[in-house]
């Protein structure tokens, strides 16, 4: 007679992209680093209330950044883009939260990365439609994959 142990059943949790509200659009944006730290690259992707695919970006850089900091210039990087095309109502959405925390509070770090970030708080506070939100990666797929292939561009890639 053979005995079998309930281990239990594995739930696995799906995290899916969600729709922004209208009349917002989702900008998901997410950072990959390579050749040591030496290059970094952003994917941008942005998408409507229906889930429409409205723009996307790539680009990267010969920097040497930190994990964190890299996320903050993508983000910025992403910022910059949607006030250049004149989109209001944009959630930004990352899955650094580390920069998503830092963006929303009163204060900055007094490094390389507050300076990136207070640029994006500024513009944040000039354009007031603009929020920034936490995504966990599995969510924030598209955007990653983009800055993954960012280095198959010689340019920014809109």
């Amino acid at each position: 007679m053979q005995h079998h142990k309930n281990l239990g059943q594995q739930v696995q949790h799906t995290v899916l992209w969600t729709k922004p509200p209208p009349p917002f659009l989702n900008c998901n944006v997410d950072c990959a680093l390579f050749n040591n730290n030496s290059v970094a690259g952003y994917g941008l992707c942005i998408r409507n209330s229906t889930g429409q695919f409205i723009a996307g970006m790539s680009n990267f850089s010969h920097c040497s950044l930190t994990p964190v900091e890299a996320e903050a210039w993508g983000l910025l990087e992403a910022i910059k883009f949607v006030v250049v095309k004149d989109i209001s109502y944009v959630i930004f959405e990352s899955d650094c939260k580390v920069i998503v925390d830092i963006v929303n509070s009163s204060h900055l770090p007094q490094n390389e990365l507050g300076d990136i970030l207070s640029t994006c708080k500024d513009l944040i506070s000039i354009h007031t439609s603009f929020i920034v939100n936490f995504v966990k990666r599995q969510a924030n797929e598209v955007a990653h994959s983009i800055a993954r292939a960012s280095l198959s561009n010689p340019r920014p890639h809109p």
